[in-house]
């Protein structure tokens, strides 16, 4: 396809798409930098550090991306000499202590050596950053290489993904949201090649594609138990394969591929044995059946989770819903606005299509390729089934599954554009989706696009707006201001969302660091304020730190807590000294 009317006819698709790939890694490597280790961070690095021992921990996730910083600590930190705590994991028995004592490691790990502390964080996440630009590998190598996808899908769809503030927010972290959407995405687009090479006789790489299946499948299933969902899709594609093969009589080629198929699937079983054996292989339990039994329970403590209730906050107080129906209401103020005007657009010329050029639709909807259609949609859908009622939301974040999917929807539509006064549409819509996409970037993991016209933590909590990410810049402004005297007689209080390295511990970095001169454990015995209890104006301190979580608690009660109404009244009425991205914020009292 011609890609003239989206570029400058000077400038290759494959020179603009390396210039994506400089865009990714300049955006993660900005955030890397200004952005405070996150809640689950420390828990998923503790458990990394476990592993370099044999001690697994954090069993309720998949072990893939916690080996790879496993490595990372024990080529580039091997100097560091810590207790893992012995924990009984009993199988088909959940623990508490298992779970906490992951985060425990990592706080011990990270508070361990102040001057280590941002590089071995930045560290830990260029490796999540890196394998999530992967993405950009299958989509060079299927592009232009093997031809299996069209040039303009492919460079829109990285258009979309790389100035995502929903993906940007989140490729660098220490989690799995992203690889779990990536992955399970390029696993489904590898197997349609496969399925089509299949179908159309087309044999010469098939060797080829499924090692990038095999690869794409095992980094999918071993970074959430999510995406096991994914191998009953495989299995089903792969018997539809196997009777259209059978059917035209080619036994060779269905040996050929049912050697294949099972080489791909027993891989993943032997990866994952291989994985957990290294992981705990140095507790009690040693045999294979045990590393799977560890494997299984798992995938048990996340479906007890996943049945609970959790009440996210939503547009000013906290409310039960399900997760379709936090979907709904969340999707049009956390995306790029741009993506709304492209996927009307599109949607409009697919309906016109529809009703006014059904020969054309002929050429895309066909027996041929309804059963790609079908793959291809597969996942998606079964995610939402599976998850659409449950009332455990913890944040947008979960549903990136299904979006990643919407982007690559969004652009495979392009398809349908014959016009030039169509492209140029659709440039128009990309350069305003690529300019919010930049002006997004500062805002991080609380974006709220400007379809949301209020404060920003009156919308969402946890991951969606606020997880511990603004922490590190509140304590830097203290120190820069020199607000902050040796001695804490009264100087500040605090109270933010539940990360164990928080204020205190960043100001035990920082002054490490800086060579400030305090008296941390005067900060560290000084009480936490608690807003349902204490009234601001009452207190004896100086400076109060508070983030969103906090003004959330404060704003929902203030109806019926009278010091919650005394503490709005407050906040109401006082501009804070210091504020970041509507999540934390410094105040003066006296």
């Amino acid at each position: 396809m011609q890609f003239k009317y989206l570029i400058f006819k000077q400038l290759p698709p494959q020179l603009f798409f390396i210039f994506l790939i400089v865009i990714y890694y300049s955006i993660g490597l900005y955030l890397m930098l200004n952005t405070s280790i996150t809640s689950d961070e420390s828990a998923y690095i503790g458990a990394a550090y476990a592993y370099t021992q044999g001690l697994g921990l954090n069993q309720e996730h998949p072990l893939f991306f916690k080996l790879i910083n496993s490595l990372i600590l024990n080529i580039f930190y091997s100097d560091y000499n810590l207790e893992v705590p012995s924990i009984n994991i009993i199988s088909g028995e959940e623990s508490i202590e298992a779970r906490l004592a992951a985060f425990n490691l990592g706080y011990n790990l990270l508070m361990e050596k102040s001057n280590n502390f941002h590089q071995l964080l930045f560290n830990l996440r260029l490796t999540h950053l890196f394998f999530n630009s992967f993405i950009f590998f299958w989509l060079y190598l299927y592009t232009f290489i093997f031809k299996k996808m069209p040039e303009k899908v492919s460079v829109i769809f990285a258009i979309l993904y790389v100035l995502s503030p929903t993906f940007y927010s989140h490729n660098f972290l220490i989690a799995f949201d992203v690889s779990v959407s990536v992955f399970a995405l390029l696993s489904i687009l590898t197997l349609m090649v496969i399925y089509q090479s299949l179908i159309n006789g087309e044999n010469r790489l098939l060797e080829i594609h499924f090692i990038v299946f095999t690869f794409c499948l095992f980094v999918a299933i071993s970074s959430k138990f999510s995406n096991l969902i994914l191998l009953p899709i495989t299995i089903g594609t792969c018997t539809v394969i196997g009777f259209k093969l059978f059917k035209k009589k080619n036994i060779s080629g269905l040996i050929n591929f049912s050697l294949l198929t099972f080489s791909s699937l027993f891989a993943q079983l032997f990866l994952i044995v291989f994985m957990y054996n290294w992981a705990f292989g140095k507790l009690t339990n040693k045999s294979i059946f045990d590393k799977i039994w560890v494997f299984i329970d798992g995938i048990k403590m996340n479906l007890s989770t996943a049945g609970g209730i959790r009440e996210p906050f939503w547009n000013g107080d906290f409310v039960s819903i399900t997760s379709l129906e936090y979907l709904v209401k969340i999707f049009w103020l956390k995306e790029n606005p741009g993506l709304f005007m492209l996927g009307l657009f599109t949607f409009s010329i697919l309906i016109y299509t529809l009703t006014y050029q059904r020969q054309v639709i002929k050429n895309y909807i066909n027996r041929q390729n309804l059963p790609l259609i079908i793959l291809g949609t597969a996942y998606p859908l079964i995610y939402f089934w599976l998850t659409k009622d449950s009332r455990f939301i913890i944040g947008y974040r979960y549903f990136y599954p299904i979006i990643v999917f919407v982007y690559l929807l969004i652009a495979s539509l392009t398809v349908f554009l014959k016009h030039k006064w169509q492209k140029y549409v659709l440039l128009g819509g990309l350069t305003l989706y690529v300019y919010l996409g930049m002006l997004g970037i500062p805002q991080s993991l609380s974006y709220v696009n400007p379809l949301w016209n209020q404060e920003k933590w009156k919308l969402a909590d946890d991951s969606t707006i606020n997880w511990g990410q603004e922490t590190e810049h509140g304590v830097e402004y203290l120190l820069t201001h020199k607000l902050l005297p040796k001695d804490n007689d009264n100087t500040i209080t605090y109270q933010l969302f539940g990360v164990n390295i928080g204020f205190v511990q960043y100001l035990d970095l920082l002054t490490k660091i800086q060579d400030y001169p305090i008296n941390i454990q005067s900060y560290y015995a000084q009480s936490r304020f608690n807003p349902e209890t204490e009234t601001i104006t009452q207190l004896p301190h100086q400076y109060l730190l508070i983030d969103s979580t906090v003004k959330q608690k404060i704003y929902v009660q203030r109806e019926t807590n009278p010091i919650a109404a005394e503490n709005w009244n407050f906040l109401s009425n006082n501009k804070p000294i210091y504020s970041r991205n509507d999540i934390i914020f410094i105040y003066k009292i006296s």
